[in-house]
């Protein structure tokens, strides 16, 4: 999943091959753990990737990815599956990477976002 966020696209994962990593290098940002592409860049990316077999899936609805947790509670795993993660109102909220890791978020104590009173809010 890649994540359409203001102009930038978000997107997590982990390439194997290393040539494919050291190729989009300049868009990992290393603290986030994370790739951040420019809506600019984002179509070239997209086409090196799709190349090598990658295909990526642009989601625009975020709110159905989203958890919420409380601020206090362990999240060390679902921080882990995410891909964007912020702090509001006592609540900490986080973009996962895919469905698979809103289901174990899920298991985890977290909360659908959609099934709570908040918004997204990023």
């Amino acid at each position: 999943m890649v994540f359409h966020i203001g102009d930038e696209y978000l997107f997590s994962h982990y390439f194997d091959r290393q040539d494919i990593f050291t190729a989009l290098q300049e868009y990992y940002n290393d603290e986030n753990y994370r790739f951040e592409v420019p809506e600019n860049d984002f179509e070239s990316v997209q086409q090196r990737l799709e190349d090598a077999y990658y295909e990526l899936t642009v989601v625009n609805e975020l709110e159905h990815y989203c958890v919420v947790i409380d601020k206090y509670d362990e999240h060390a795993e679902i921080l882990r599956e995410s891909v964007a993660t912020w702090e509001r109102r006592g609540q900490r909220f986080f973009l996962m990477k895919n469905q698979l890791a809103v289901k174990e978020a899920i298991e985890r104590g977290a909360d659908r976002l959609t099934e709570t009173e908040f918004v997204l809010g990023l």
